[in-house]
């Protein structure tokens, strides 16, 4: 083998094992996969309690509700009217457009998985109790 030739080679064996390296060796992208954008919520002496950071459009986001309370809660909002949504709850997976929300026993949580879409103010609230309430903010920035 020529002196090039194995220098082509080796050049082309780094480029494999650092793509290697980005990708994974399974295929599946590790360096380059649009992660999910997670909200926790919990539901604690009637009251949302929320945790988040900065929520982007376009991203999928998982929305997980916990009722840490004794009585049964609902997390409902309109922010997920027209969008596919899937709801994960005691194992249970449900999927369709325009899911209004979830019921909550005492000490269960469910999983909200959807695409937000929207900018702005979006609601969430417990229908049995009409004092509980709360709120994203989504906002639309452009990349500097």
């Amino acid at each position: 083998m020529s002196k090039s030739c194995r220098r082509s080679w080796v050049l082309c064996f780094g480029l494999m094992m650092g793509l290697a390296g980005v990708v994974g060796w399974g295929g599946s992208s590790l360096g380059f996969a649009q992660s999910e954008q997670v909200v926790e919520v919990t539901i604690k002496d009637f009251k949302f309690v929320t945790k988040q950071g900065p929520l982007r459009l376009g991203v999928p986001t998982v929305i997980k509700v916990r009722n840490e309370d004794a009585e049964r809660h609902d997390f409902s909002s309109t922010m997920f009217e027209g969008l596919h949504a899937q709801i994960e709850r005691d194992g249970v997976i449900v999927y369709g457009r325009g899911i209004g929300g979830v019921f909550l026993d005492p000490k269960r949580e469910a999983i909200v998985r959807f695409d937000m879409s929207r900018p702005g103010r979006h609601e969430f609230r417990c229908s049995i109790h009409s004092t509980m309430s709360g709120e994203l903010l989504i906002l639309s920035t452009e990349a500097v």
